[in-house]
């Protein structure tokens, strides 16, 4: 799979011990000073500033993480924030506290144009008839625009409209991480596995009834098809 995050220098200090993870010692260490060993205060950062790390990404933060899970998830709880691990698809982010009286410290992400929205759901159910273990899904631009197609608008009989359209779309999905395209061919995407765990259930139900919404509205599908999703989804 193309490499999709930056990876980080997690070598140990040049003083103190190493562990054999490669995990510095926190012996000698004055008050006031963390108490985790630099490679797992490394990890954490990497999940505080990142949407979300995997392992072929950031091999050194996933593998602080799964040794030292519960200190880093202890850490992200005293911020709000909840620790989410999927270790099948090997992908791990936070997420906000959803107690009401929770300070919330992540910033509401800008809302998807329509576009992105469906092609986030298509995305999503291409990944879900794949095993975590499978080569890595792959989608063309080519894919793309035969997916949104349907979807036209009145007036968006332009083809050079509605390419801009699907590069729009695609470039949204790039910038959250979830596309990737590939360096020697520009036509070609890889999925990231990623789109499994960070678009969940709830996520999923909500961006269906878009999706059904939107096919009513251009007559993808009719209105007796809408009201049998919706009873699927209830």
């Amino acid at each position: 799979m193309n490499k999709r995050l930056d990876d980080i220098d997690d070598d140990s200090a040049s003083s103190g011990d190493v562990d054999e993870y490669g995990l510095e010692d926190d012996e000698g260490r004055g008050p006031g000073e963390s108490r985790l060993p630099t490679a797992a205060r490394r990890a954490l950062t990497t999940l505080l500033v990142k949407r979300f790390i995997t392992r072929s990404g950031n091999r050194s933060a996933w593998d602080a993480l799964l040794v030292y899970e519960n200190e880093i998830r202890e850490r992200l709880a005293d911020m709000y924030l909840l620790l989410v691990v999927d270790k099948e698809h090997e992908v791990a982010f936070k997420r906000q506290d959803p107690a009401e009286d929770a300070p919330k410290l992540l910033r509401r992400d800008k809302p998807l144009h329509r576009d992105a929205s469906l092609l986030l759901i298509h995305l999503r159910k291409e990944h879900t008839y794949t095993d975590a273990t499978d080569d890595p899904v792959v989608i063309t631009r080519a894919q793309v625009a035969e997916f949104l197609r349907p979807f036209r608008e009145d007036g968006d009989g332009d083809e050079a409209r509605f390419d801009r359209r699907v590069d729009t779309a695609i470039r949204a999905v790039v910038d959250l991480k979830l596309l990737t395209q590939d360096p020697d061919a520009d036509y070609l995407f890889t999925v990231s596995p990623a789109v499994v765990p960070l678009i969940g259930v709830d996520e999923v139900m909500r961006m269906e009834r878009y999706f059904v919404q939107a096919a009513t509205a251009v007559g993808v599908i009719d209105d007796s098809e809408s009201d049998e999703t919706d009873e699927d989804l209830a």
